[in-house]
């Protein structure tokens, strides 16, 4: 299912019936609607009079080909990419080629347990992982429901397996942040002014890599010295995407620092050649990769002998810093970190136990 506006200015629709078994692929277009609106509708209609193909003749193969043409209208790229790597290493090699009225719950569970217990061809999967299969799964299993081809999701009644005796973890950021004197011995040792730029900037703003990979001159104002974060990097394509949530979209005050070392830095690259507010703050043209960063820090990291946290702990440390400030509510700082205050909650647990503490000393003292 698919719109195209024509050159003349009116729509056309066109798509790919499912196939059926031991048939040839068949097409379908029709042009010279007005709006965009009028071709929708009348692709549905087209498609209720003339697709009723029998639920026994559809295989999971057909429903994975015209769930990833109606998919790009609202999944970014990346993730796209991510469902497509689990169809074709995991999902398909087993049921690609069943007839989805075919497929139960019951072997749906035995094919996850076994995934579970014994990984697929050799490759073991973290629990996470597992879940984002069975997910999937499930969520091309409704979409055939939603197309008609498909009573009920044979998906609904199988459960995750988990190891009944493993301890659940905290959704945490537990030891992978610094403190304020543990980050100045580490920034001590940078001599490379880009990796210390980077880094200083993440330990103050508390920004994700993606958003500072992504972050081009357009996105500053250094009279008001703010940046307003509205794109992210991905690391999985390499291609610029909106950010990672709806609270990720903010504007974050910078302290006067960062403002005037970046005033110094837009007097000097102002001046190159072709120089335009598009150029990325932490690159040129270009931006630089998640990949880079993460190995420059990597690589400092282990070379400085300090505690050991991952890049994403730069953002981690300034959260717990101002969590660490009584003074400041918790829905500032989520805003800031672009955050629901649930997130914050569950994110920075030991920031709040280590609060609890401080309360008791201080009831004990009364």
């Amino acid at each position: 299912m698919a719109l195209r506006k024509e050159k003349n200015g009116t729509w056309t629709f066109y798509g790919q019936f499912p196939k059926q078994s031991n048939a040839k692929t068949r097409y379908y277009k029709k042009r010279g609607f007005k709006t965009r609106k009028e071709a929708k509708f009348a692709e549905i209609k087209f498609l209720e009079d003339h697709q009723k193909i029998p639920t026994s003749q559809i295989q999971l193969k057909d429903v994975i080909r015209e769930y990833h043409i109606d998919a790009p209208l609202s999944l970014k790229e990346s993730t796209l990419k991510g469902y497509k790597r689990i169809e074709n290493n995991i999902i398909i090699p087993t049921f690609g080629n069943r007839c989805i009225n075919e497929i139960t719950s019951f072997e749906i569970q035995r094919w996850i347990n076994n995934i579970y217990s014994d990984g697929v061809n050799g490759k073991k999967y973290a629990d996470e992982t597992i879940k984002g299969i069975l997910l999937h799964l499930s969520g091309l299993l409704t979409y055939a429901v939603k197309r008609d081809w498909l009573i009920k999701n044979p998906c609904s009644s199988v459960k995750q397996p988990k190891n009944p005796n493993a301890k659940p973890k905290e959704k945490t950021s537990k030891d992978n942040y610094w403190e304020i004197d543990e980050y100045n011995k580490f920034m001590e040792h940078i001599e490379d002014e880009q990796r210390y730029d980077i880094y200083e900037f993440c330990f103050y703003t508390g920004v994700r890599i993606g958003e500072l990979c992504a972050l081009q001159w357009k996105h500053i104002d250094l009279i008001l010295g703010t940046i307003t974060i509205e794109q992210s990097l991905s690391a999985l394509t390499s291609k610029i995407t909106s950010p990672k949530t709806g609270n990720s979209y903010r504007t974050i005050k910078l302290p006067h620092k960062i403002v005037e070392k970046l005033t110094t830095r837009y007097n000097y690259i102002s001046q190159l050649r072709n120089f335009n507010d598009e150029w990325f703050i932490f690159g040129d043209q270009k931006y630089i990769s998640n990949g880079t960063i993460r190995r420059w820090f990597n690589e400092d990291v282990k070379k400085y002998g300090v505690k050991p946290i991952t890049f994403h702990g730069l953002r981690h440390s300034h959260a717990s810093y101002l969590l660490s400030n009584p003074m400041l509510s918790e829905q500032l700082i989520a805003d800031r970190l672009g955050h629901t205050v649930k997130t914050l909650r569950d994110t920075y647990f030991h920031i709040y136990k280590k609060h609890r503490k401080l309360l008791d000393d201080y009831i004990d003292n009364l």
